[in-house]
Order: structure tokens, then C-alpha cells, then sequence
């Protein structure tokens, strides 16, 4: 070995210079399974060919919440609608799910909830459709 290359070979080995390896590596690794996960996510979510909404309406101080499935053909599945709201007096979750058949042109509605909005209260929700052709995620709008 000459000495310049063990000069080089030196300077690798500092406690610095192997943290910063580490990292570089741990970061190669993390971009890595995260375009491995998107490769593997984004086209199922596409072939699902199922749109899902949520939306709402007011009807005094109660937000109605309806979870909607859309499709150009016919498909089952399941859905989860997840509710939280937090308020003045706590917060509380809200699970809803169950199979469905979708035929074209129908309404599509899965799940109705309705929301007490008193008192500054905030809610959040998430739908979750499922079928043989992949998987639909959509949240509740701002």
C-alpha cells in the first residue's frame, strides 16, 4: 500500500468520517424502500378504478357526513369510514365498515354519520375503500 492510499484509508476511519457514511447509507436505504413502497402503492391505487368521497353538509349545529363510492363499472369490496372529533368536553373516534356492492349510476353511499358541532368542536375523517382491484384512500374536506 502506498502511502498516500493509506493516508486516504486513514482518513475513512475517523469517527466522523464513519458517522457520515452511516448516514449517507442509512438515508440510500430509506430512499430506496420509499420508492420501492410508492412503486408498489401508486399503481394499485389507479387500477382500483373506484373514487372515494366524503362529503358534508350542515343542518344546524350537526355536520352530516356521507362516505361515497364511485365507479364506471360494477365492483364489492369493503369500507371503513374513521371519525375523530375533539371538543370542549374530549375527544371521541367513530368506526364504520362493512361490504358493499356498487352497480354504475347508483348513489354509491356506503356510511351516514351525523356530528354534534358544538361548542369549537373539530372533526377529522378518513374513508377507506377496498376492492379486488386495489385500494381507494380519501379524507375529509377542509
Amino acid at each position: 500500500m502506498s502511502a498516500s492510499s493509506f493516508i486516504a484509508a486513514e482518513r475513512l476511519k475517523s469517527p466522523r468520517d464513519r458517522r457520515k457514511i452511516r448516514a449517507f447509507v442509512s438515508l440510500s436505504k430509506s430512499l430506496a424502500l420509499l420508492s420501492f413502497f410508492f412503486s408498489c402503492v401508486l399503481p394499485a391505487a389507479s387500477r382500483a378504478q373506484v373514487e372515494c368521497v366524503i362529503s358534508t353538509s350542515m343542518r344546524e349545529q350537526f355536520l352530516v357526513v356521507k362516505a361515497i363510492a364511485m365507479s364506471p363499472t360494477a365492483m364489492s369490496g369493503t369500507y371503513r369510514l374513521m371519525l375523530v372529533r375533539q371538543g370542549a368536553g374530549g375527544m371521541s373516534q367513530s368506526i364504520q365498515q362493512g361490504k358493499f356492492d356498487y352497480q354504475p349510476g347508483s348513489d354509491g353511499l356506503l356510511s351516514t354519520t351525523i356530528v354534534n358541532l358544538a361548542n369549537k368542536t373539530q372533526v377529522s375523517a378518513t374513508l377507506l375503500i377496498e376492492t379486488d382491484r386495489g385500494t381507494s384512500q380519501c379524507g375529509l374536506p377542509k
